[in-house]
């Protein structure tokens, strides 16, 4: 609008020049105010922002535009220390920032300010690399923002590697939370399906839980940081932890089915199952251990967590497992001799369909804030799929005959 008054003004009659040089002195006027950087009230609020951020002894040093036309101006004075201060005027910040582009590192000048000047970054050193220092220093500047409001409408937005790390901290740390906690239930509804009764799917759960606040108890003591290798393990422990508990389980109810006690499927139980199970939790838990070797840290975490993983859920299950049998006998085993199914149970019914409603509720939740992407697509079209196809394949002849075969062999 500048340029086309200013064109207008060159080619206008004499009585209408003046009105087209008035407008493209406003027009001028209007775009220097838009250079929100170039006025002195928007500098001093950067420059006591600064200031506040410096008093948190969080924060050892900042640089900004402000420090520039400070620094810049004092020398055009005089040098003197009470000189170093923001100009009264926009003309004396121009002049500042054109001296400052007449230096030898002229271009420095963009680190910090855009070509048009209406954003300007504030390079903030911390004290120290710690995200929890960071996040003190986020709330900080907000709190000076609700306090202090500035001259003019602003927006602020933070950049970094520090802040990127809180970033990806808050959505790793409660993304994966939400997983275990969802992975966790739906294990607790196979299970409670499976043995067809939530006490036994409870007890199965309980080398999992174990297992769960153990190690990570240990992680916390120890300041093992929460990183990307420890987030992406946690599912694994889910299925690790838990394979060893159904084998026991399901082997302890046939035994039992077939002695009549515990106490003399305890000898059983502790024969070859357990020797298997001893087995299998050396064999996995050992056969991590080179990674130790490696000379990459995240490799070292997986192999040492991965072996705590499995020898800790091999020994509860192991020692936790036939104690709790051993207790809730009666309780335990009168279920499960004369199992029911789900319509005709109703605390079971309830139980599982409230679980499934809180894994709904979490997905949903999950689906809200991350959005659907293709691979959700996919997984939403494809497990009820392959749900539908398991289905039908296990109603084969060939799946029938089998189980004919079997429950002769039981019979005989």
């Amino acid at each position: 609008l500048s340029q086309y008054a200013a064109g207008q003004q060159a080619t206008a009659p004499q009585d209408v020049a003046d009105l087209w040089y008035e407008l493209a002195d406003f027009f001028e006027l209007q775009r220097e105010q838009l250079k929100l950087f170039k006025q002195p009230e928007a500098l001093r609020y950067i420059a006591d922002l600064e200031d506040y951020l410096e008093t948190t002894g969080l924060v050892g040093k900042s640089n900004s535009i402000a420090d520039i036309v400070k620094k810049v101006y004092q020398e055009l004075i005089d040098g003197k220390p009470e000189n170093y201060r923001i100009p009264d005027s926009s003309g004396a910040v121009a002049q500042s920032l054109l001296q400052f582009q007449s230096s030898h590192t002229p271009d420095d000048l963009w680190h910090f300010v855009t070509n048009d000047l209406d954003k300007a970054n504030i390079w903030l050193q911390l004290k120290s690399g710690d995200n929890k220092d960071m996040e003190k220093v986020v709330v900080a500047v907000e709190d000076y923002f609700k306090t202090t409001p500035p001259p003019m409408p602003m927006e602020h937005n933070w950049a970094g590697l520090t802040y990127i790390n809180i970033v990806w901290q808050q959505k790793m740390v409660w993304g994966m939370l939400q997983s275990l906690l969802g992975s966790f239930i739906i294990v607790f509804i196979m299970m409670a399906i499976m043995f067809r009764s939530v006490l036994w799917g409870l007890v199965c759960m309980v080398p999992l839980s174990i297992t769960i606040l153990v190690i990570y108890g240990v992680i916390g003591l120890i300041g093992k940081d929460y990183d990307m290798p420890v987030a992406v393990l946690s599912a694994l422990t889910l299925g690790m932890a838990v394979d060893f508990a159904i084998h026991f389980l399901e082997r302890a109810r046939g035994s039992y089915a077939e002695k009549g006690s515990w106490k003399a499927s305890a000898a059983e139980m502790f024969g070859e199952p357990a020797r298997a199970i001893a087995r299998n939790v050396l064999v996995i838990a050992i056969g991590f251990l080179p990674l130790l070797a490696a000379p990459l840290v995240p490799y070292k975490t997986v192999g040492i967590f991965l072996c705590a993983i499995m020898a800790l859920s091999g020994v509860v299950t192991l020692i936790i497992l036939p104690a709790i049998l051993t207790v809730a006998e009666k309780r335990l085993f009168a279920v499960a001799a004369a199992p029911q199914s789900a319509k005709c149970n109703c605390a079971f019914c309830f139980v599982v369909s409230l679980a499934s409603v809180v894994v709904v509720l979490l997905n949903a939740y999950q689906f809200g804030v991350m959005g659907f992407n293709n691979f959700m697509w996919i997984s939403i079209i494809a497990v009820p799929a392959l749900a539908v196809l398991c289905g039908v394949l296990s109603r084969r002849q060939a799946c029938r005959s089998f189980e004919a075969r079997q429950t002769k062999a039981a019979t005989a």
